[in-house]
């Protein structure tokens, strides 16, 4: 009798086929659902670097913004401007791009007073108290306040007096013990300084100017740069530095007290204060002679994209920062939303997320009250 053949074990072909289709749709369904994580982790990383840009942007603007008129609330002169006043803020409107701020403040955190003691006060050099904290070159404010004489102009006669200021902005030359001297050249000096008021004994004050400018560099529009000039574009020398990428818009409107009595069609029902969101808030808040119109709150809103296109759904439109029913009077800005991508705009062309941000600041040193 023949010993029955032992049956060899293994897998047939078709056996093998299957299992390799099987492991073949396994490993590509893990793949894609790695990459899907993957690409969604570096959208978040791109909107969250979006929000970072923002919020920094903001923190900056919002910090000086709140200190714009600080002891030159009624403006101050430069040299190369002679006696006109330069306002504590500053807008340049476009309804087609960006509009350009500029804030300008006394800083405290420097200071000094001219004694009535001091052998020297004139615009070219004076004698002050202490003088630690500045140094050549600084960028500096003479400010002379008048505390006892101006009338309220809420309730005159009736609410308390507020300080004015008489203000010019000057460059420190030199130091020698407590006399400081002043820059005699343009931009911020001339031959005997005529443009500041003479100091006063007891009363002038020496603050560091803080002066800054902000834009969207209008040469690179693509990578949308907000740039900030450290002089407020006071001078004609162009000193703007970058400090970020991706901005796509830079929307301010402006509320005014003019007391007038004549209610434009803004949001509110006030006769005595103005909003103004288009080319009159440009035409108050420009170098002048003679008494400003103050502003007294500000609103300014930044639009800011990811630095590159997204693989997914991006934003489908820029926000609207423009009330229809009064573009020229709205709390908010002048421009309308435009469909994404657009093929016109380099500012605005492939497929990215946007975000924005808009935030008010109330201008508490004007010395006019809401």
């Amino acid at each position: 009798m023949k010993r029955a053949r032992a049956r060899q074990g293994g897998f047939t072909m078709m056996e093998l086929m299957i299992g390799l289709v099987i492991s073949t749709l396994v490993v590509g369904l893990i793949l894609s659902i790695g990459m899907r994580v993957s690409l969604a982790y570096r959208g978040q990383q791109q909107v969250a670097g979006v929000q970072q840009m923002l919020t920094a942007a903001r923190a900056a603007i919002e910090a000086d913004a709140k200190q714009a008129g600080m002891h030159i609330s009624q403006g101050f002169t430069v040299a190369n401007t002679g006696t006109q006043l330069h306002a504590p803020v500053q807008v340049i409107d476009s309804s087609t791009g960006p509009d350009q701020l500029a804030l300008f403040y006394a800083d405290p955190a420097a200071q000094a007073a001219i004694p009535t003691s001091a052998s020297v006060a004139t615009a070219t050099s004076a004698d002050f108290d202490n003088v630690a904290g500045f140094a050549a070159q600084d960028l500096v404010v003479l400010s002379t306040p008048d505390l006892i004489s101006t009338q309220n102009p809420l309730a005159p006669g009736i609410d308390a007096p507020i300080a004015t200021f008489a203000a010019c902005a000057l460059r420190i030359s030199s130091i020698a013990g407590n006399r400081v001297s002043f820059v005699t050249a343009a931009p911020f000096g001339s031959a005997s300084n005529n443009h500041c008021a003479t100091p006063v004994k007891g009363k002038t004050m020496m603050y560091k100017l803080v002066a800054r400018a902000y834009r969207i560099d209008p040469a690179r529009q693509a990578d949308g740069v907000l740039q900030v000039s450290a002089t407020g574009q006071l001078s004609s020398a162009s000193d703007w530095e970058d400090i970020g990428i991706g901005f796509v818009d830079l929307q301010v409107a402006t509320r005014f007290f003019d007391n007038d009595n004549v209610d434009t069609p803004d949001v509110d029902t006030d006769p005595k204060r103005e909003w103004y969101s288009g080319a009159m808030q440009q035409t108050l808040s420009a170098t002048q002679v003679g008494p400003l119109v103050p502003p007294i709150e500000i609103s300014i809103s930044l639009v800011a994209r990811t630095d590159r296109d997204v693989d997914g759904p991006g934003t489908a439109s820029t926000p609207a920062l423009r009330d229809a029913a009064r573009p020229d009077h709205g709390s908010v800005g002048n421009r309308d939303a435009i469909a994404l991508p657009s093929a016109t705009d380099a500012r605005l062309r492939g497929n990215r997320i946007y975000r924005w941000t808009t935030f008010g600041v109330d201008l508490r040193n004007m010395g006019v009250g809401r």
